[in-house]
């Protein structure tokens, strides 16, 4: 496990690399193989997605904003989905052992929130103005001491999405390892792949679960920044 914020590891970051291209293998084999015909599989799962964002960030973002956020969020969702899950595949590790998901490691989802927190501010200056930005952090709820309720909520808000994303995945890999430890013959063995199975599910579910909390968020945020009446 990495606690580490500032320490550069290679697994992680080529682990991240590696959800990225993923998910940008399957877009562009999606785009190219797009027909007004019968779609195939991976046409049809990539329009039900992009449906459903675009029907989820519309009842949450401005309407100015919703169709880039939309398109924002399903390739956050994405990406984190196959990041979240990438470690809980038996493939050979760095060095040995399974490989990590790069969100087991806080680094990765520190510097995803740090992203967000960024773009989140660029999207309440873009709809509001530079005026219109500053006066929300400084003079609401009320002035000047609205500066230090809005920067406290502004900094826990990539604090939170940090840590909620990393500690979930990291609990699901370290149970899910564990189950590799369990006592050995006939007993040991179907008790390990009993439990080990259930909890593979069970993490299946998190990982997919903590991804669209990640995302969500970051919605819900930015289109509060980016809402007028905030």
């Amino acid at each position: 496990m990495n606690f580490s914020l500032t320490a550069f590891q290679w697994p992680p970051f080529i682990t991240g690399l590696i959800s990225i291209a993923v998910v940008l293998v399957v877009g562009l084999l999606a785009a190219r193989r797009a027909t007004a015909g019968v779609p195939s599989g991976t046409q049809s799962f990539m329009e039900t997605a992009i449906e459903t964002f675009q029907d989820l960030v519309g009842q949450m973002a401005p309407p100015q904003l919703a169709p880039n956020l939309s398109l924002l969020a399903l390739t956050l969702f994405l990406m984190l989905v196959v990041a979240n899950i990438l470690g809980l595949l038996p493939l050979p590790g760095f060095g040995g052992g399974w490989i990590h998901s790069p969100t087991a490691s806080l680094s990765i989802p520190a510097g995803l929130a740090a992203a967000m927190f960024l773009l989140i501010q660029w999207a309440g200056i873009k709809y509001k103005g530079l005026g219109g930005w500053i006066y929300g952090w400084v003079w609401k709820p009320f002035p000047v001491i609205g500066l230090v309720i809005n920067a406290l909520e502004q900094l826990v808000m990539p604090v939170s999405l940090a840590f909620r994303l990393f500690g979930n995945i990291l609990a699901g890999e370290l149970v899910l390892r564990m189950t590799t430890h369990m006592p050995h013959g006939v007993g040991g063995v179907l008790t390990t792949f009993f439990i080990g199975t259930l909890w593979l599910v069970f993490s299946v579910v998190i990982s997919l679960i903590q991804a669209l909390i990640f995302t969500i968020l970051t919605v819900a945020y930015m289109s509060i920044q980016a809402s007028q009446e905030h």
